[in-house]
């Protein structure tokens, strides 16, 4: 799309006679045709089952060499990744081949058509013959804007994008699933409804046969699950699937979607204007795999030519009409980066823009000077991507690594917990201060380094206590553990104070000139975090399960040493490219603190402190934050302790990180729902909905206290054959309980884990909802104080957390930590409610607390002023 037309501008009427000689008119597929040899056009069965066995051949070898590799190598899931490219790519040459059984350029044969597209398109969940009408639907109107089936400008009323059309376009392989579900609004075709009018008529059998077929392979798929397990299922052949769904995304728009592409009134459009509006590429490597679908012009202009023809007859239409060739050697990838990037910024037009034939019915898009890629953002980026893997790697392990270390309980996961939250709220603001008066880069070179060997040092410790475990005393163990706690703590607080660096700074100082780049800047570093808790956990889990944990260890380690090297390259080209804006940081103003010289003591900060929370509870938002902070007192997460329970409970750790990666995409799904709540509901009400939405989820944890597998005490006592195993059967045996032994995961622990996983949407629409209420109810100039006060409380209740798993440390007594994790939640839940149908909530206006505020921090004011006289007076 955009502005441009045919690289031949074309300012032809209806009603106008034009010679056939003229460069500005188009040529007829009659004309173009006589330039394209005429055996181009008949398709023959042998040679077309020849590329359906060979393709077939290649699938069935690489899954056989993959299953091989993967069950004589020990380390042979490493080469996962190249299986899930290679079979994608494969599965992308059946699909071209069924898409030709679709034109009818497979055979000329109508039935073999059919049958050979149904099972190869049903083989990678695609509906044959649903889509083959719809994509010929396509044929018919390429880029004519009222009747094309996908990537179509929209017409009318500014688009206003939506949850679902943004996973369609970023996510591809989910896009292709959307697409085949729910169609391209506004006109959407559901795929596996036969009934629809497009359908229905003389194709019903055909759609019915097809889908039948289709319902057959998810009774494969099913079996086999039953079989050989979900997971195999899923590696082996549904993640090719999806890698089959990007291509089909990106191929789709790639053809049709450019600056240079016009698109047309349906009073405008004709056959040949549409087909010669669509754009060739090269695939690189696969183009020829894929049976060279980039050649989409000649493709379009004659769907009979065979995919084995295509390269040829392209070569003679370029040949003919060198002017009406549109192609683009860009990679695939970055060009699919640009237009995405381009379409959902500019994706609608006014319904008053009338496309003509002089107007060409074309989009500007954008600007192209808006095109340059930000070296200093894409440094940036990389540099926060691997930082913030590296951490999430090792809060994902290190939970499991004290567990290994001690099996027996849960007490030195609580230590390490506590002491690293007491380390942030003691060192915290020190911290701060420090990144404040000292220079940037050579500052953060120094965290860098500090943050990356402690995390290293550490791993380096976890060898060498797992490797030799067999022969290493309690002692040392100990002794190792209080060293991982001690290294731990230096770690934490370089990993915060390079976060605030960061965030805080040196992005404020590159792009805060400028509210929007600074916003999108933020929100890209928010992502950047959230995708790596996402695969960071699945991807250690997938290295301790495979291999040894001990070598996921050595794994963290080298990661982090390696990421040191890149990190600090990166951060100085970040600051070599803008040292105009970095270097010219200016130092605090110490001026204050000099004058108030012995006034800066403990004593004085604890009045601050005191000060703060009195402020804090004359707000009406205290009971909100209240509500918050309560929720911190829960084990019902995925954090070290919770992680270390379920592992020793028989649960596998990549199970654990695939589900860690699920409650944090369902924490991200809640968040986009979020806006909505609060545009349909209001910012109280959606605060209510994210409360009781996390508690209602987490009465599955409390339910799984009453099932078989469950280690509370009172349910086993009231059912005696309730099923158990290993070392809780053990601890049973100790207090005279005979268990009953069954395999080591159990029903208990599944439903627990469901519970945590879920609770994830209410609890980010919860904890969005407090802070927006702060931040709209708080007066600006005590948000900081209101803010640090809130953090406090949020601490205070996490080390609440960990000093009741210190006094309830063993396995055994973790039922007792769900139910009051439950309570907690509960209590939160019904505080906000309370709040919420009380005056404070919706009758006092932002004004009433600032007036409360003020006068707090007057009589705050007095009261220092006076206690510091009566000091004073003291002393003389």
């Amino acid at each position: 799309m955009g502005k441009g037309g045919h690289n031949t501008r074309i300012e032809k009427h209806e009603e106008q006679q034009i010679d056939a000689s003229s460069p500005h008119r188009l040529p007829t597929l009659s004309e173009i045709k006589v330039k394209i040899p005429s055996h181009c056009f008949r398709p023959t069965v042998r040679e077309s089952m020849t590329y359906v066995v060979k393709d077939v051949i290649y699938v069935a070898l690489a899954f056989l060499v993959m299953w091989q590799i993967q069950k004589n190598f020990q380390f042979g899931f490493l080469l996962f990744p190249l299986y899930w490219y290679i079979q994608g790519t494969l599965y992308t040459s059946l699909f071209v081949l069924g898409h030709d059984c679709g034109h009818g350029s497979f055979s000329f044969y109508p039935l073999l058509n059919d049958i050979v597209g149904t099972i190869l398109h049903t083989w990678i969940l695609a509906p044959y013959y649903t889509w083959k009408l719809t994509h010929n639907h396509h044929h018919k109107n390429t880029n004519n804007i009222d009747k094309d089936e996908v990537f179509y400008p929209h017409r009318g009323e500014p688009y206003e994008s939506s949850i679902r059309d943004d996973i369609f376009f970023w996510f591809p392989g989910i896009g292709w699933f959307y697409y085949i579900v729910y169609g391209y609004a506004p006109r959407t075709v559901c795929h596996f409804n036969p009934f629809l009018p497009i359908f229905y008529d003389r194709h019903f059998f055909g759609v019915c046969s097809s889908l039948a077929a289709y319902l057959g392979m998810c009774y494969l798929m099913y079996l086999h699950a039953c079989t050989y397990g979900f997971v195999t299922l899923f590696v082996y052949h549904l993640i090719p699937v999806c890698i089959f769904a990007s291509y089909m995304v990106i191929i789709t728009m790639l053809h049709h979607t450019e600056i240079d592409v016009p698109w047309y009134a349906d009073s405008e459009w004709n056959n040949v204007k549409g087909q010669l509006s669509t754009v060739d590429r090269h695939y690189g490597h696969a183009h020829s795999i894929i049976h060279s679908i980039g050649t989409h012009q000649i493709h379009h202009l004659f769907t009979k030519v065979p995919h084995y023809h295509l390269e040829e007859a392209t070569e003679h239409f370029r040949r003919a009409f060198p002017e009406l060739v549109r192609f683009h050697d860009e990679p695939v990838l970055s060009a699919f980066a640009r237009m995405c990037k381009i379409f959902l910024a500019q994706r609608s037009m006014t319904e008053d823009n009338k496309m003509t034939d002089n107007q060409v019915a074309e989009i500007e898009i954008i600007d192209k000077t808006k095109s340059k890629y930000d070296k200093t953002k894409i440094y940036l980026y990389i540099a926060m991507t691997l930082s913030s893997w590296g951490d999430r790697m090792w809060q994902f392990a290190v939970g499991i690594y004290f567990i290994s270390l001690n099996p027996t309980n849960l007490q030195g996961v609580a230590v390490n917990g506590v002491v690293l939250n007491l380390a942030v709220i003691l060192f915290g603001t020190v911290i701060g201060i420090w990144i404040d008066r000292n220079p940037r880069l050579p500052t953060l070179r120094k965290i860098l380094v500090i943050q990356n060997l402690s995390v290293a040092l550490m791993a380096t410790l976890v060898v060498i206590a797992l490797y030799n475990q067999s022969s290493i005393s309690g002692g040392w163990i100990i002794l190792i553990q209080g060293f991982l706690i001690a290294i731990g703590i230096i770690a934490t607080l370089s990993s915060m104070a390079s976060k605030i660096s960061i965030s805080r700074d040196w992005v404020v100082a590159l792009y805060g000139s400028n509210r929007d780049n600074l916003a999108s800047t933020n929100a890209a570093l928010r992502r950047i975090d959230l995708i790596s808790n996402v695969l960071a956990p699945v991807a250690t889990g997938a290295v301790m399960t495979f291999t040894h944990r001990w070598f996921s260890a050595v794994f963290i380690a080298c990661w982090n040493v390696v990421s040191l090297v890149f990190e600090w390259l990166l951060y100085t080209k970040v600051y070599r490219s803008a040292e105009d804006r970095l270097s010219t940081k200016d130092s605090i103003k110490t001026s204050n603190q000099k004058s108030s010289g012995a006034e800066e003591s403990a004593i004085t900060k604890m009045l601050s402190s005191i000060q703060g929370l009195g402020t804090y509870s004359s707000l009406s938002v205290c009971l909100p934050g209240l509500s918050l902070a309560l929720l911190y007192m829960t084990v019902l997460s995925f954090d070290s302790v919770t992680r270390a329970y379920v592992i020793e409970e028989g649960l596998s750790e990549v199970v654990l990180g695939v589900l860690n990666a699920a409650g944090s995409i369902i924490g991200v799904i809640g968040t986009f729902m979020y806006p909505v709540f609060v545009k349909r509901t209001g910012l109280v009400r959606t605060g209510v909905i994210g409360f009781w939405s996390e508690f209602s989820m987490l009465i599955l944890c409390l339910l799984s206290l009453f099932v078989h597998g469950s280690t509370f005490i009172p349910y086993q006592k009231y059912f005696p054959d309730a099923c158990f195993s290993g070392r809780r059967a053990d601890y049973l045996h100790s207090i005279n309980l005979i268990p009953y032994y069954c395999s080591k995961l159990n029903f208990s622990v599944l439903l627990l884990i469901a519970g945590i996983t879920l609770n994830r949407f209410g609890l980010w629409i919860a904890d969005l909802t407090v802070n927006q209420l702060q931040q709209e109810r708080v007066p600006e100039e005590i948000r900081g104080r209101i803010g640090g006060t809130q953090n406090s409380l949020n601490q205070f209740f996490d080390m609440l957390r960990y000093i009741l798993i210190i006094i309830l440390p063993e396995l055994s007594q973790f039922s007792y930590h769900i139910c009051l994790s439950v309570l907690s939640v509960f209590t939160a839940s019904l505080i906000y409610t309370i709040w919420s149908c009380s005056r404070s909530s919706q009758l006092v206006p932002p004004s009433a607390d600032v007036e409360m505020c003020e006068t707090n921090l007057e009589s705050s004011k007095t009261i220092s002023s006076e206690k510091l006289n009566n000091d004073n007076d003291f002393i003389n």
